[in-house]
């Protein structure tokens, strides 16, 4: 059993040529490797990015779109007129009352009972009544509050009249 063991200082040396072709070999192996993993990296950060902008784009034609919406138009730029868009009011509330119209006398008596359920429309902040009528209109609670956070609003504001 003693004979089996190899004496390595006995052992001829490696054919140089031989171990030059295997560390070309590796080389060349791991420089095609880290080649291709570059490669389909950078496509797959070209493919993400025209993903962005095609969301961008997309992004700013919605924008565009919501910008050109005459009521939402009026909102942003005249006082609050949320009590005239609502068709289902058939009295006016305190909103209503504040836009310099007469009110008579039968609806004064019965304007504290409508007033009084809904005491938030009067603490309503009129910078965000654009933002409660994209809501009107169906636009998500979530994109509202981007929105909202993207002008530099609070977007937790419009959670307390919900």
């Amino acid at each position: 059993m003693d004979s089996l063991t190899v004496q390595k200082h006995e052992l001829p040396p490696t054919n140089q040529k031989r171990m030059v072709a295997f560390i070309n070999h590796f080389i060349v192996s791991t420089v095609t490797f880290l080649n291709k993993f570059a490669s389909d990296c950078e496509s797959k950060f070209v493919t993400y990015e025209q993903k962005i902008q095609n969301l961008e784009a997309s992004l700013l034609i919605v924008e565009a779109k919501l910008a050109s919406i005459d009521v939402l138009k009026q909102l942003s730029d005249g006082p609050p007129a949320s009590a005239e868009m609502k068709p289902s009011d058939s009295q006016p509330t305190a909103l209503g009352s504040s836009d310099g119209e007469p009110i008579p006398a039968a609806e004064m008596q019965s304007q504290p009972e409508i007033s009084s359920p809904n005491p938030p429309a009067l603490e309503r902040d009129p910078k965000y009544d654009l933002y409660f009528k994209m809501l009107q209109l169906g636009v998500p609670l979530g994109a509202v509050k981007n929105k909202i956070s993207f002008e530099g609003l609070d977007p937790d504001y419009i959670d307390r009249f919900l």
